[in-house]
């Protein structure tokens, strides 16, 4: 790596689903080299408060089906683009020239992906646990914003340390997330 791209290597925070993990993915642990397909939602936006507030550059994609950030009326698929960091997102038309991601990425190696379409390499720098407590509301589970919690740990288990939730409501604390801080590779700086 050369010195510019060490000077335009980023961290980032990246929040990877339980289920992906035991489905097909391999638990990250301190150390991992990683590639992944990275995506940037209102919803992980609000996942996770985190000072990440990452000027990025857009370019326009068009994104097959089963992209989990699927547009809405007014927006239109994209990449947002800063230093070693490769992320999808949903924007509002027309496109704007950059944005600004905060909270958290989301890897997920289930989205639909065209081929030209480039990862995010990067090594992992550290790993937690995350429980969010939940409430029943209309029959389902929902998780209560502000409750995440989050456990160091050195590498993820394969299998989330999930619990039952009560028979009867009320309010239920489940541990089915990771989040990794991702040191990224380099490469170009944003645009300014």
């Amino acid at each position: 790596m050369s010195a510019a791209e060490a000077r335009h290597r980023l961290t980032v925070p990246v929040l990877l689903d339980g289920w992906q993990i035991e489905c097909c993915g391999t638990p990250p642990a301190v150390g991992d080299q990683v590639s992944w397909w990275l995506e940037w939602s209102k919803w992980s936006a609000s996942a996770i408060p985190t000072d990440m507030a990452l000027r990025a550059r857009l370019e326009r994609r068009s994104v097959p089906e089963g992209f989990r950030a699927r547009t809405t009326e007014g927006t239109v698929p994209a990449v947002a683009m800063a230093g070693g960091v490769r992320a999808f997102v949903s924007v509002p038309e027309p496109l704007p020239a950059e944005i600004t991601l905060t909270g958290v990425l989301h890897e997920d190696h289930h989205s639909a992906r065209s081929p030209d379409d480039r990862r995010t390499g990067g090594r992992v720098t550290a790993v937690w646990l995350v429980s969010w407590e939940y409430e029943l509301r209309d029959r389902c589970w929902r998780p209560v914003d502000g409750t995440a919690e989050l456990e160091s740990v050195q590498r993820a288990p394969k299998h989330m340390p999930r619990s039952t939730p009560p028979e009867r409501g009320g309010y239920w604390r489940d541990t089915n997330s990771v989040l990794v801080e991702l040191e990224t590779s380099g490469g170009p700086p944003a645009a300014s």
